[in-house]
C-alpha cells in the first residue's frame, strides 16, 4: 500500500468550541460532523485508488465513516497529535509508504489542489506541508508515515518544516489556496453563505 489519506476527528460533541460564542453546542456537532462526512464522501469519490484512514475516540464517527467505506482506527487519546502519531504508526506496520494528513473541517477540498499535492516527489525521508491561513496545517505529507514527529497547534506549519529540516528531511511548503482554508472561528463563518457550506470542487 502506498498511500494511506488520514483524517483525525475528534468526539462530535467536543467539536469546535472556539465557535461557541456563535454557535450552540448542537449547531457546533451538526456542523462538524458535516464537514467530516463531505469530506470523506469527497476522498472516497475522487480519489478511490488511495486507502482513507479515519482516527477517532468516537463511536458515532466511526459509524459514520464506516458507512462511506473508510477505514477506522479507534484511540484511546482524545488529542490530535495522538491520533495522527496513532496513524503513522498502524500505517507504518502495514507498510504503507506515505501518509497524508488532512482535517475534516476543511471548508472546500478541490479535486485539482489535492491532485497537485499527492502529485508531489514522494520520496524516502520527505514531507511536504500545506499551511492554513492562520500558519496552522491543513495538509501534512509524510514519507514515510512517522518520518518526523507531529506538533499541530498554533503555527503548526511553521514547526512542522522546522523539525522536518532538523532531521534532514527534504521539507516542502505548498500554499493550495481552498485548502488553506477551515472553520475554526466565528470570522471563518463569515466566508460561508447564511449557514451553508460550499461544495467539494
Amino acid at each position: 500500500m502506498k498511500l494511506s489519506i488520514v483524517i483525525p476527528m475528534k468526539c462530535p460533541d467536543q467539536a469546535k468550541g472556539r465557535l461557541s460564542e456563535v454557535l450552540s453546542q448542537g449547531e457546533r456537532k451538526a456542523l462538524a460532523l458535516t464537514l467530516f462526512e463531505r469530506n470523506v464522501c469527497f476522498f472516497r469519490s475522487r480519489f478511490p485508488e488511495h486507502n482513507l484512514l479515519v482516527v477517532t475516540v468516537s463511536e458515532e464517527v466511526r459509524q459514520l465513516a464506516e458507512a462511506e467505506g473508510a477505514e477506522v482506527l479507534q484511540q484511546a487519546d482524545a488529542g490530535l497529535n495522538a491520533a495522527v502519531e496513532a496513524a503513522a504508526r498502524y500505517n507504518r506496520s502495514r507498510g504503507v509508504e506515505s501518509q497524508l494528513v488532512v482535517p475534516g473541517d476543511i471548508e472546500t477540498l478541490d479535486q485539482g489542489e489535492l491532485a497537485t499535492l499527492l502529485d508531489q516527489p514522494r520520496q524516502h525521508g520527505s514531507v511536504v506541508v500545506c499551511p492554513s491561513y492562520d500558519g496552522g496545517t491543513n495538509a501534512l505529507l509524510t514519507t514515510p508515515p512517522d518520518a518526523m514527529p507531529f506538533s499541530y497547534g498554533p503555527q503548526s506549519c511553521r514547526a512542522h518544516l522546522l523539525s522536518a529540516l532538523q532531521l534532514g528531511l527534504q521539507a516542502k511548503r505548498l500554499y493550495l489556496e481552498k485548502l488553506s482554508f477551515d472553520i475554526d472561528l466565528p470570522s471563518d463563518l463569515f466566508r460561508v453563505a447564511a449557514g451553508s457550506v460550499p461544495k467539494t470542487a
